[in-house]
This record gives C-alpha cells, structure tokens and sequence, in this order.
C-alpha cells in the first residue's frame, strides 16, 4: 500500500466514505390566527348542517303529519262509503240555549245520521243528546232523563273528540251500534263505581283507519283513561227503563301525532253553509288534567279553547259575498302544525264565521296566514302546510 495515501488521513479529519448524519427534521406549527381561522370555518360548516338538519326533520314532522291526516281523511270517507252520510258536528256551545248555536239542530242532525247509517236502531234519545251536550228535553215531550254520571258533557262532543269516536267502529248490533259490545262504549257494574275508568277496550275496537293507540289521551300513569276526579270528558248511562241496568260508559279520547299534545280535528262541513247557529267551535279538550271546552269548564279546568273550520268568500272578488266552507260537501281535518299551538285568536276573530267582518276576515287561501297559523296542516291541500296554499 501506498503510504502516502495513509497520511493523508488524520484523526479528526472527515472520513470521506462514513455514513452523513442526517439534517434535522424542519418543524411545522399553526399560528393562533390560523388556528381561529380554521375554528370558525368549523363553527360555520356546523352550523350550516345544523339549519338544514333541522329543516329536514321539521320536514319530515310536517310530512307525518300531513300523511295521517290523510289517512284520517279516508277513514272519514269508508264512514261515508259505509253508512251512506259524514257524521255531523256534535260540539255545541254548551249553554243550553240555542243562541248563538242550536242544541237542538246538532241533535236533530245526530238522530238523523243515526236513522240514515243503522236504519234498525234503539240507542236511548238520552245518549244522544248527551252526545250533544244535552241532558234535558231539547225536543218537546217527555222529559229526556238526565244521565247520571259524566254530565253535562258541556259542549258536546268536540272535533278532537269526534275523531276517535267515529273512526274506532261500531258494534254489529243493528240495535245498539253505540252500545253493543264493539263499539264506542263498554259495560260497567254499576255508575259511579270507582274503578269504571279501566278495562275500556278501546285498544280492540274494529278502527277504520290505522290508529296508533299508544297515541290515544288522555291517559293516566297506569295507561288507562285517567280517574273522574282529573279528567271528566266521559258519561253513564243505562239501556233499561228510566235510564236503568245495563249500564254503559263512553270515554272521550282523542288522537295526537307523535311528539304532540294537540289532536287532530273533525268538522262537518256538508250540511250547512257558515253561519252563527251552525259554525260550532271544536273547543277541544287539551289536557289529561284539564279539560276545555265550550260553556262551563270543570273545576279545575281552564277557558275554553275555540278553533272553527275554514272559510272562503262565495265570490272571491266580492268581499261582501257569503261565506262558504272549504271542502263543503266533505269535511275537514285539522291540525295546529309542527309548533303544537293553536293561534286562538285568529281563528276566533278572522276565521269565525260569528265575528264576520269583511274588512278583517281571513279567506281561504288568501289569508294571509302567518305565524302559527301559517303551520296548521289540513286535508283540503295538498301542500303540507297552510302557509304553502296560495292561490
């Protein structure tokens, strides 16, 4: 070996053919404001899925909705079908008078539609009226006999009322299609008994649309119509002579969408054109411990809460023309809408046919309809919602 070359290698010098050490790893880092930058774009984008998340399930409530109104709706129709009439409007104004609403029309009406849809029955003119409202002679003579238990069912049978009533079957006794076994009613021992409110069958009824009976109110904590001391929409009554046994019972429920406390409406609106004595209030009852309705609540209970069907002028470039019912050979179903409130007001100083002023009245489907109003959900559109149906 040459040792020339081994000079020139000296300790500390570099070896040439040794591995490099490698170059330090650069550093990365964000600043604050890149940070704040990429915090608030987060901010944004979540709160943009927020809004249209919400807008979809506010959608899709309003979609539901608008579906079980329309099965409602045909349900109503198979009553029609069936029984060859709509049943009538039994909710009154519960002061025994017949200003501004006539008693005794609405129970003429019923006892009508009774002869019309079971030709062959015996209910007791007592139970009737009581579905009106009434228990004392609306007619002339006799003197109907008051029920006993469960009276005055002031007001009638309200439009939330009448929902579960008429679409939840009757009995296929051609004499007793309200108090045979299967329909609206069911036997009790004795009125007045303390535990009359549980074993009412209604889960079992043969119902015309497809009821969810989980969504039947009220209902008490033990899953039964609640005991007489809290909710009184109810009434006894017996088939013998002088309101004697067989006693019977009909409770008053009502049926409300998922996620909602107000139910779903019924009005007639075949048989009348708008006026003070035939456009009743549904004055529903709200509550299973308070009950409103028209004329005299409970104690306990709260003011009564009026909610009419809707209207259009006959002549809708006239605005002194008479009024006339949407849907005025059918009916219609009505619910207050997705913000679960009804815009009382405006439905008893606009849309009352009982306070009529052609400078103030909201037709149908001018409106406007805002607020609330402007979320109540119907059957005679096919928008989802009222605010949509415009001309």
């Amino acid at each position: 070996m040459d040792k020339t070359l081994c000079k020139t290698v000296t300790i500390g010098d570099r070896n040439p053919l040794a591995p490099r050490s490698p170059l330090p790893a650069p550093r990365f880092a964000f600043t604050l404001v890149e940070l704040l930058v990429v915090i608030t774009i987060i901010g944004i984008l979540a709160a943009l899925i927020t809004v249209a998340a919400m807008g979809a399930l506010k959608s899709a409530r309003r979609t539901e909705i608008k579906a079980e109104i329309s099965q409602i709706d045909g349900g109503f129709n198979e009553v029609k079908n069936t029984l060859n009439a709509f049943p009538p409007n039994c909710q009154t104004d519960g002061d025994g008078t017949s200003n501004p609403i006539v008693e005794a029309t609405a129970f003429a009406d019923l006892k009508r539609f009774m002869k019309v849809a079971f030709p062959r029955h015996q209910e007791p003119d007592n139970l009737l009226a009581a579905l009106v409202g009434c228990t004392y002679n609306v007619a002339t003579s006799p003197p109907m006999t008051p029920l006993l238990v469960g009276k005055p069912m002031a007001g009638g049978m309200t439009a939330g009322e009448a929902v579960v009533f008429w679409l939840g079957g009757f009995s296929k006794d051609p004499k007793y299609p309200i108090s045979g076994e299967g329909g609206p009613s069911y036997s009790i021992v004795a009125r007045a008994a303390s535990n009359n409110n549980l074993g009412d069958p209604v889960e079992s009824r043969k119902w015309i649309f497809p009821c969810k009976v989980d969504r039947l109110v009220p209902r008490g904590p033990d899953g039964n119509f609640p005991a007489p001391n809290t909710y009184k929409r109810y009434f006894e009554y017996g088939l013998g002579p002088n309101n004697t046994a067989p006693f019977r019972r009909i409770n008053f429920w009502q049926y409300v969408p998922r996620r909602s406390e107000q139910p779903y409406m019924y009005f007639d609106t075949s048989r009348y054109a708008p006026s003070n004595a035939t456009d009743p209030p549904a004055a529903t009852a709200l509550s299973a411990q308070t009950a409103q309705y028209a004329g005299h609540p409970p104690t306990g209970g709260t003011d009564p809460l009026y909610i009419f069907p809707f209207k259009k002028l006959s002549d809708g470039s006239n605005a002194s023309s008479p009024l006339q019912y949407i849907n005025p050979d059918k009916f219609q179903i009505i619910h207050c809408g997705i913000n679960d409130r009804w815009d009382e007001d405006t439905f008893k100083n606009r849309i009352s046919s009982q306070t009529y002023n052609a400078n103030t009245f909201l037709a149908y489907p001018a409106g406007p309809f805002v607020g609330d109003m402007a979320e109540a959900i119907v059957n005679f559109t096919t928008e989802t919602k009222l605010e949509d149906a415009v001309k």
